[in-house]
């Protein structure tokens, strides 16, 4: 919001100072009172209009956006010149322009603002490695958990032009910890599993994944579901872990929700449901998740839960080809089956969405 409109919800959001003592409310002018209702009435219109351009953003209908997002980061809001920043850089609904979008996000950064600041250090992590490590150490000087995360990955995989350094990641990842995020805990575990910069201890990682897990981490629920399905470290347990997947899927886990459907697929602890496991192999497909989009394309390969559709089966494996080999070979087999007409027609539907991809 603009300056006027964060004084107005200060205003606004008073409730021991202002609207919860009456004898202060009826002190207020009647032009002071109306002054006040007319601010909350803007700060409330701006806040929808903004809401509903993030909604068009989400739903890929960029350039229906760009008045609403545009007249925002013309009047200096954060959040707006974030996401104008972004459409920038990508092309997303204007014109593709890194400087112009590097420009944008300067103010935010001097302003402090740790998500632009993150923002930057990924833009710039190919072209200026140095600048993007810099400005990612200033998030992160900042106590920001993203920014303290994305810095250990950066020292614990060598990248930036930085050689790994297991010890200074395993001190962000503290860090992390220290401020009371539970994504502290994950990474830990994690290193402690792993012997990454600290000694091996098998009872330190299960009990920092569990309470990682508990705290509402996908990813750590997504391992405590592992864990449990192989018995590693726990007493093997399919309905915990089935509870677990549940969770973590519920949580927005795209990993999860291609594990939860093979369950679904198969029948394995709860009853098989193909519809449901099409369900979960969809979303996390439409998430560009490879496994939902193999899995998903095998239902409908096979007829499972739905009418055999080899040529969507084939396109669905063709977005995956270069990632799965084994969405490769199922294209190969396909392609033995398909009538020339068939054949035709999944070519073309692969076109068109390659041409749309590029057109976005």
């Amino acid at each position: 919001m603009n300056r006027k409109a964060f004084v107005a919800l200060a205003l606004f959001f008073l409730p021991t100072t202002l609207w919860a003592a009456p004898d202060v409310v009826t002190s207020l002018t009647p032009a002071a009172s109306a002054a006040l209702e007319v601010a909350r009435l803007e700060l409330e219109h701006e806040m929808e209009e903004m809401r509903a351009a993030v909604r068009l953003c989400r739903q890929g209908e960029f350039e229906e956006a760009v008045p609403v997002i545009s007249k925002y980061q013309a009047q200096g809001d954060i959040g707006a010149t974030f996401i104008f920043a972004k459409m920038h850089f990508d092309g997303l609904g204007v014109e593709q322009s890194a400087e112009t979008a590097f420009e944008m996000l300067s103010p935010n950064i001097e302003a402090g603002h740790t998500p632009s600041m993150i923002m930057m250090a990924v833009m710039k992590e190919e072209s200026a490695p140095s600048e993007a490590f810099q400005v990612l150490r200033r998030a992160a000087s900042l106590d920001d958990p993203t920014a303290l995360v994305y810095l250990g990955s950066v020292y614990e995989q060598g990248l930036l032009g930085l050689g790994e350094n297991a010890r200074l990641a395993v001190r962000q990842y503290e860090k992390i910890q220290e401020i009371g995020h539970p994504a502290g805990d994950f990474h830990m575990a994690r290193c402690y599993d792993q012997g990454i910069g600290v000694s091996p201890d098998a009872l330190q990682s299960s009990r920092l994944y569990m309470r990682a897990a508990l705290a509402g981490v996908p990813e750590a629920q997504v391992v405590m579901a592992r864990r449990y399905y192989e018995g590693k470290g726990l007493e093997p347990d399919p309905i915990a872990a089935f509870g677990w997947l549940t969770r973590a899927a519920q949580a927005g886990s795209t990993e999860a929700m291609v594990l939860l459907g093979q369950r679904y697929e198969m029948g394995d602890v709860i009853q098989q449901d193909l519809n449901v496991a099409g369900q979960l192999y969809s979303t996390a497909a439409k998430q560009g998740d490879a496994g939902g989009i193999y899995h998903l394309g095998m239902l409908y390969l096979n007829g499972a839960g739905t009418e055999p559709d080899p040529v969507r089966a084939y396109v669905l494996f063709d977005k995956i080809k270069n990632i799965l080999p084994q969405a490769q070979t199922a294209m190969q087999a396909i392609e033995a089956d398909l009538n020339p007409e068939q054949l035709a027609l999944a070519r073309q539907k692969i076109a068109e969405a390659a041409s749309a991809g590029q057109g976005n």
